[in-house]
């Protein structure tokens, strides 16, 4: 009996950021600086969307470009920062403008709330803010988060509305034309990212076989049943890093937190690194081979 064919889905960076309409409801994948999806925060920044309202755990260099362009000032997140190069800098300033809006929860709580997506169900209880100051919070008070007498033990426990996205942005290691992708290390969220979104795109360092996908099913974390477009980017997280791939470039990272601390450094920097490169293959130009070789990971330690 002849096996179906594989569709491809297959898609531009270009293609796809077009496809998302401002005011979008995105989950966005990625931890902290593992897999973050760079190459479309940058591309939509291009495309001048406006009106992005994102959900994630917690991300850093990507969305913090994004706020600065101000295509996306309302969050639902866990943190927010540039790991131990301290406070995201335009995120404070677009604060302190007061543009931003966010609605603020535990790692935790934001990983439940993507499972609740995943499951089609409205909410899912938790106990762990209990006793924590984040429910007295205005921006917790009324439709995000309800702390209610459990039916069963009367007790009391929080419940937090289920995230049903838009759009659901992973970024992969491996995929195959299909969808099925492979990730490697951490893993964050994405697998519930993928699951609880209308449309999920799957972005990837590298496209790989069918054949290949199906000669190591168990390193498969999403299966393409679940994803609607496939985009191949190398460096696609770049300056941050992927497993096994390449490393974070420390010294451009140095150079981005130092140099937007002001409005007058994030715009230089926006005109050069964002907007003075027509695509994320002219920004790879621009980086250079040479500098990309040295980023590249050691296949065995992974880094």
């Amino acid at each position: 009996m002849p096996e179906p064919a594989v569709e491809d889905k297959r898609i531009s960076l270009k293609e796809v950021a077009k496809k998302i309409p401002d005011g979008a409801h995105i989950a966005w994948g990625g931890f902290g600086y593992q897999r973050p999806p760079i190459a479309l925060s940058h591309e939509l920044i291009r495309q001048q969307k406006r009106g992005i309202r994102v959900y994630t755990c917690g991300s850093e260099y990507d969305l913090d470009c994004m706020v600065g362009a101000e295509v996306c000032l309302e969050y639902e997140v866990a943190f927010f920062a540039i790991e131990a190069l301290g406070l995201a800098p335009n995120l404070r300033r677009r604060s302190k403008e007061g543009k931003v809006r966010f609605a603020n929860y535990t790692n935790l709580a934001m990983a439940m709330r993507f499972l609740g997506g995943a499951l089609n169900v409205p909410f899912m209880p938790i106990r762990h803010m209990l006793g924590t100051d984040l429910l007295a919070k205005a921006d917790l008070r009324k439709d995000k988060a309800r702390v209610v007498d459990c039916p069963f033990t009367g007790t009391p426990i929080v419940l937090l509305p289920s995230i049903k996205a838009d759009f659901g942005i992973v970024c992969a290691q491996r995929v195959d034309m299909e969808g099925n992708a492979q990730i490697f290390g951490i893993k964050g969220e994405d697998n519930e990212i993928a699951r609880c979104a209308k449309t999920t795109i799957v972005f990837a360092e590298e496209i790989i076989t069918n054949k290949e996908i199906r000669s190591n099913p168990d390193l498969t974390m999403i299966p393409g049943l679940y994803v609607d477009h496939v985009v191949e980017v190398p460096f696609g997280s770049w300056p941050l890093q992927v497993y096994r791939y390449y490393d974070y470039d420390l010294p451009h990272l140095q150079m981005y937190v130092q140099q937007c601390r002001t409005e007058e450094g994030w715009q230089e920097y926006l005109q050069e690194w964002i907007l003075g490169v027509e695509s994320h293959a002219g920004l790879r130009k621009k980086i250079g081979e040479k500098r990309l070789k040295e980023l590249r990971a050691d296949k065995v330690r992974g880094y």
